[in-house]
C-alpha cells in the first residue's frame, strides 16, 4: 500500500493559495502609519502697561507769609487722584517756585502738559477805591508772571538758583540761561520777556510736550528711557509795580499732564 501523499498541481496552488490568503489577512490586522503628537499648552499674551504719576513740590518762597498762605504740602503726588494748588494773599514783590516731577513705571513714556482752556479763568475781586480797572475779566493773569525753568542748582536758596529758561515761557526766545530780574512788563536786563499768566496759558493751552533740551527731541520719560524722572520748575511771581488793579483778583488754571508710550509711537500726540 502506498501510504505517500499525492498531491496534484492543481492542489499545490490551491494549498499555496490558502496560505497567501492567510498571510495577507495577517498583515492587514498589524500595519499601520507611523504618527507622532506634540502640544504647547497654556499660552498667553499679556498687554503692556504704563503708569504715570505726577509730583509737585512747594520748595521756595520770598516770604514766610506767602509759605504759610500756600496750600500745598511738599511733595503731593496726582496718581488716579487730583491736588489743588492755593496761593492766596499775595502782593506785589512776592514770588514761589513749584517744582514738577513727572515719573512714567513700566514702559518710557512721552509727556505732554497743557493748560485746560475750559478751567482758565480771571475774575476781578472786590474793588478798593484806588482801583482804576473795576471791568471783568479781572487783571491778575496780564500782570503775574509764569515762567519754566530746565534747571534749578540750590545755593541761596533765591530766585538766582534756577538757570535754563524755557523758551515756551520767552517771549523773545533769547535763551536765557541765568535767572535776571524782570521789570513790571516782564522784561530782564538781557532782553528775555518772561510770560504773564494768560501768555503762557496761550501756549501751553494746545499741549506742550516735554524736550530734551539739548536736542530738542520729545524726552523720554520711564524705564529705559533718557530720563525718569522728568523735572521742571515754575516761577511765579508779581512784579512790585502792577499798582492797585490786582487787587482781591483771583485767577484759577488747571495743569493736566498726559503720558503716551515711546514703542511704536514716531509722532506723539499727534491724534494716530
Amino acid at each position: 500500500m502506498d501510504d505517500r501523499i499525492k498531491l496534484t498541481r492543481r492542489k499545490a496552488l490551491a494549498g499555496l493559495a490558502t496560505v497567501g490568503a492567510a498571510g495577507l489577512g495577517a498583515g492587514l490586522g498589524t500595519s499601520a502609519l507611523f504618527s507622532d503628537t506634540e502640544s504647547f499648552d497654556n499660552n498667553s499674551i499679556q498687554a503692556g502697561r504704563l503708569n504715570m504719576q505726577v509730583t509737585v513740590d512747594n520748595i521756595l518762597h520770598s516770604t514766610a507769609i506767602v509759605r504759610d498762605n500756600t496750600a500745598i504740602s511738599p511733595k503731593d503726588t496726582a496718581d488716579g487722584n487730583s491736588v489743588t494748588i492755593t496761593v492766596s494773599d499775595l502782593k506785589p514783590g512776592d514770588w514761589l517756585i513749584l517744582e514738577w516731577e513727572a515719573e512714567v513705571f513700566f514702559n518710557p513714556g512721552y509727556v505732554q502738559v497743557t493748560s485746560v482752556d475750559g478751567d482758565y479763568a480771571n475774575q476781578e475781586g472786590a474793588t478798593p477805591e484806588s482801583e482804576t480797572d473795576t471791568s471783568s475779566p479781572g487783571d491778575l493773569g496780564d500782570a503775574l508772571l509764569s515762567t519754566v525753568w530746565g534747571d534749578y542748582q540750590p545755593s541761596g536758596p533765591s530766585r538766582a538758583d534756577l538757570d535754563y529758561l524755557d523758551p515756551t515761557t520767552d517771549l523773545n526766545d533769547t535763551g536765557l540761561t541765568d535767572y535776571e530780574i524782570p521789570d513790571t512788563n516782564g522784561v530782564t536786563g538781557s532782553g528775555a520777556h518772561y510770560t504773564t499768566m494768560n501768555e503762557a496759558h496761550d501756549v501751553y493751552k494746545t499741549g506742550v510736550l516735554l524736550r530734551d533740551r539739548t536736542t530738542g527731541d520729545p524726552l523720554e520719560v520711564g524705564p529705559g528711557g533718557g530720563k525718569d524722572p522728568a523735572s521742571f520748575w515754575q516761577l511765579l511771581e508779581l512784579p512790585t509795580g502792577v499798582g492797585n488793579d490786582v487787587q482781591g483778583d483771583v485767577l484759577t488754571f488747571t495743569l493736566r499732564f498726559d503720558a503716551e508710550q515711546v514703542r511704536n509711537n514716531p509722532t506723539p500726540f499727534s491724534g494716530t
